[in-house]
Formats: structure tokens, C-alpha cells, sequence
């Protein structure tokens, strides 16, 4: 899960007019994780970003559906707008909620998450970032497949 928020992060930063290719994100690693019940949870983030522009630039919007096997399995959205200040490189907390849409598919699939097959995984949503000057961005993922995205997150 973290791996594809954290791709989503990078490649809405990077994307969008010159000036904000030049935003990097790197050291992308778990801070924290609770449980919100017994079908959510809230999977902190933090990512070193570095924002050499003059302007402050936030994610505004996650949405994003996981489909096991062709069925929605779990919703991620943001919880919090976080922002990488301007022309500084700083650590930035990236909340993100996870919904299972269905708890006894993963009881039935087996708790095991590494013994199932990521080709079964695939991605579907969009992202929203923008800029305090006013520019905005939305990204879009059509059916993504996790194998995909985990080989591009180191």
C-alpha cells in the first residue's frame, strides 16, 4: 500500500511544467500505522522531498481504488493535505487512509499478504496536486498493475 501512494507522490511531483520536475522524492519509508477499526487504517508516511521552486506544492486529493481479481478491494484516500515548502528540502508526512471494502476477502485469500499474487493487483485512481500560485494538476491511473509500480519503488 505504501508503495503506491509513494509512487503516486513522485510521479505527481514530478510531473507538470519544467520548474516542477525538478522536485525530487526519496527515502520514502513507513512512520507509523493504526488501526481505525476493523476495516481501516491510517498508513503514515514520511518522504524527504525537495522542492527547489519558488512556490509551496501540496497533494490536494487521493483517490484511489485497489481491485483484487478484477473485484474493488480497498479505497485509499488522503487524510491530511501535506505540503513541501518552498525551495527547501524537508521531510513531509504523507497520511493516507486504507478502507478494505470487503474484510472477509482477506480472510479468505489468507492473512499471508506475501503469498498472494501481485498479478491479481491493480490500480485505479487519481491524484490532485497543486501550487499556492494557483496551479493544479490531476493525474490519473488506469488499471495500474501493483506488480508494476512496486518494481519502480525501490
Amino acid at each position: 500500500m505504501r508503495r503506491i501512494v509513494l509512487l503516486l507522490v513522485s510521479a505527481l511531483l514530478a510531473a507538470g511544467c519544467a520548474e516542477y520536475r525538478q522536485i525530487s522524492v526519496e527515502n520514502v519509508a513507513l512512520a507509523g500505522f493504526r488501526f481505525n477499526g476493523t476495516s481501516s487504517a491510517t498508513i503514515d508516511l514520511d518522504a524527504d522531498v525537495c522542492n527547489p521552486t519558488a512556490h509551496v506544492i501540496s497533494i490536494d486529493e487521493v483517490d484511489a481504488v485497489l481491485f483484487r481479481e478484477g473485484k474493488e478491494f480497498a479505497r485509499f484516500t488522503l487524510e491530511d493535505t501535506p505540503s513541501a515548502p518552498a525551495d527547501t528540502c524537508s521531510k513531509v508526512r504523507i497520511p493516507v487512509r486504507a478502507s478494505v471494502m470487503d474484510p472477509i476477502s482477506i480472510i479468505s485469500a489468507g492473512l499471508n499478504l506475501s503469498s498472494w499474487n501481485l498479478d491479481d493487483l491493480v490500480v485505479d485512481g487519481r491524484i490532485v496536486v497543486k501550487s499556492d500560485a494557483g496551479y493544479k494538476k490531476t493525474f490519473r491511473m488506469k488499471k495500474t498493475p501493483v506488480k508494476d509500480i512496486l518494481r519502480m519503488i525501490k
